[in-house]
């Protein structure tokens, strides 16, 4: 078969021909660009040099992209070849930026002048630094469900090409293979949807629940950045100690601890926005994991994992579920509570200790977040200091198993409550319940900053509610916790108030928990009362939907601003008043008369009930 020149054939086919040809080639050659290309395939090659053009390419169309991507295969093909080069020795990186380099009009386009002067690692750096500073493109392109099944029936390759290529633009510090994996997934849409009955219906369901996923994914991603940039590997490596104990609990301490140690190092290189050598670590990473025999004799899911292709195995690792627990497993880890030489062995081997704690607790719990256990570990850390200094040091840690018990109890309470408020108001209900809840703690907070934190909450628990129980708190705290990292990050808290301020800077597993007990913001002074705050009239009647919820919620904003501390049922009077005055006025004939004379009589009413 010949081997056509694909573009993003790593998410649309495999041609086994083309791949033996290739691996015959390898075998008898050797270098860092053969040795990467036959590794993930030449049609994966190309559908990551793809990402990586797009991401760092901002000013080129995807037609412009073509022909560079065509030079790069060439020049890596040959370097699979007898007698190659000298060049096929260089890191990929020379080989994709020399391309770049190579075109004056590619160059120029995208103002990377200055970096083409510059050499080695000093042209690293600078076309990082520029991708780092590319305008993020959030232009969403609605085309109609049947023209996307027309132009993917016409021409797959292009179509997918142009998927990735929009989705690169709009990334661009993602990571390709997770970029690759959301075009998959995009894929799978077509193929299903261009065949239904009803093909935008199909595209509506099918595609919101990918998007929710590929959100949920970016985030999670996002975070784990921003955790490290904030918090250091020490958290990092807590973090994923944690997860790899919950889903490998066969795992000796020393084969997660050696794992988690390699991961910690991969997402330092990854936050970076180093791509190809990310790519290239997180391969070295699952090689290693998955050659030991040893290991996955023991361990079902990650067995599984390892017979998938490379291209497959790091991302069914991430995302597999927990094994069963070994069969002699203790319901509790009594060494760490009722043992008498605990002291000895927390001042001889500290963090250490501390791990293998966190490591005998998680394997037992599949069913508890990773906050929660890490909130759990710091409860545990902080008993041990107080004990330790005590005359009887077993006595008073004796109780510990009860005090860290409080920390589940408390979170489990709260998600529950939430999933009640779920019940009875419905997402959109949740939606206005949280922005109600949050303006009242940061009313200096501006109304679309706190509807996106509002409706990320109530998209959480309402995709979460419908879990047993078991599930419930791995499900939400994880999103939540995502959230509060993009949430203390994207806006300076100091500029909000200091008590969200002091929230987002406590330790990793803390800050939610601060933030449930942040109280309203008494220290604020609202703007003064004035009727013409809130609009009231008989546009409200013809409004769709999804505008009359906007609506609302910015009255609803602006009204908690006035008096922060106004009680649930204040509010509620006043929202039923609102709504008795919608209904009549827009079924009254005079309807602009009615809205000003009612309105009045409403917002004269509020604000006898707030009291201002």
């Amino acid at each position: 078969m010949k081997c056509v020149a694909l573009i993003a054939l790593i998410i649309l086919a495999s041609f086994a021909d083309c791949r033996d040809v290739w691996r015959q080639k390898r075998d008898a050659v050797h270098n860092p660009i053969c040795d990467h290309v036959t590794a993930v395939t030449p049609e994966g090659f190309k559908a990551m040099v793809l990402v990586g053009f797009s991401q760092n390419l901002h000013h080129s169309t995807y037609e412009e992209l073509v022909p560079l991507i065509r030079q790069i295969e060439t020049a890596a093909s040959a370097c699979c070849d007898e007698g190659a080069s000298a060049d096929c020795s260089k890191e990929e990186l020379d080989l994709f930026q020399s391309a770049i380099c190579a075109s004056e009009e590619v160059t120029q386009k995208n103002h990377l002048e200055d970096c083409c002067a510059k050499t080695g690692a000093d042209r690293h750096h600078c076309f990082l630094e520029h991708k780092k500073r590319i305008p993020r493109d959030s232009t969403i392109h609605n085309v109609p469900g049947k023209e996307k099944c027309e132009a993917y029936e016409k021409d797959r390759v292009t179509a997918m090409g142009h998927f990735i290529y929009q989705f690169s633009k709009t990334h661009v510090l993602l990571q390709p293979q997770v970029i690759l994996g959301i075009a998959k997934g995009f894929e799978g849409i077509l193929q299903s949807c261009c065949h239904d009955d009803d093909i935008d219906k199909c595209f509506l369901e099918k595609g919101t629940a990918m998007k929710h996923t590929a959100e949920n994914r970016i985030s999670e991603l996002k975070s784990i950045c921003l955790v490290h940039k904030k918090y250091g590997l020490r958290v990092i490596k807590a973090i994923k100690l944690v997860q790899y104990s919950q889903k490998l609990p066969q795992a000796t301490f020393e084969e997660v601890a050696k794992m988690t140690d390699q991961i910690a190092h991969m997402v330092s290189t990854c936050c970076k926005g180093e791509m190809i050598n990310c790519m290239k670590e997180r391969k070295q990473l699952v090689d290693d994991v998955c050659s030991k025999d040893e290991t996955l004799s023991r361990t079902k899911h990650l067995a599984e994992c390892c017979k998938l292709s490379i291209i497959e195995r790091g991302g069914c690792i991430e995302k597999m579920e927990a094994d069963d627990k070994p069969q002699d497993l203790s319901e509790k880890a009594d060494s760490f509570i009722k043992d008498k030489d605990i002291c000895e062995r927390y001042a001889q081997h500290g963090d250490q200790f501390l791990g293998s704690f966190l490591y005998e607790f998680s394997r037992r719990h599949p069913e508890l977040s990773i906050q929660v256990i890490l909130r759990i570990g710091k409860g545990y850390e902080a008993i041990l200091d107080k004990c330790c200094k005590t005359d009887n040091p077993s006595e008073c840690y004796g109780g510990a198993e009860e005090q860290l018990a409080g920390a589940i109890k408390e979170y489990l309470a709260h998600v529950q409550q939430m999933c009640a408020v779920d019940k009875k108001l419905g997402k959109e209900g949740l939606e206005k319940f949280m922005l109600i809840q949050y303006t009242k703690i940061m009313p200096q907070a501006p109304y679309d900053g706190l509807m996106r934190v509002a409706h990320k909450i109530a998209t959480v628990f309402d995709s979460c509610c419908s879990k047993d129980e078991s599930h419930l708190i791995t499900c939400t705290e994880g999103q939540l916790t995502n959230t509060i990292d993009e949430t203390c990050s994207e806006t300076d808290p100091a500029t909000i108030n200091e008590h969200i301020d002091h929230c987002c800077k406590e330790s990793y597993s803390e800050r939610r928990t601060c933030i449930l007990k942040i109280q309203p913001d008494t220290t604020f002074v609202p703007q003064p009362f004035s009727s013409d705050m809130f609009h009231l009239d008989p546009d409200m009647c013809d409004m769709e939907p999804k505008e009359l919820f906007a609506t609302t919620t910015k009255l609803l904003y602006d009204l908690v601003k006035l008096k922060t501390t106004m009680t649930n049922e204040q509010l509620m009077t006043i929202s039923a008043g609102f709504q008795l005055l919608k209904t009549k006025c827009c079924a009254d004939a005079a309807k602009e008369l009615c809205f000003k004379t009612e309105g009045a009589k409403l917002i004269e009413t509020s604000k006898a009930i707030l009291g201002i």
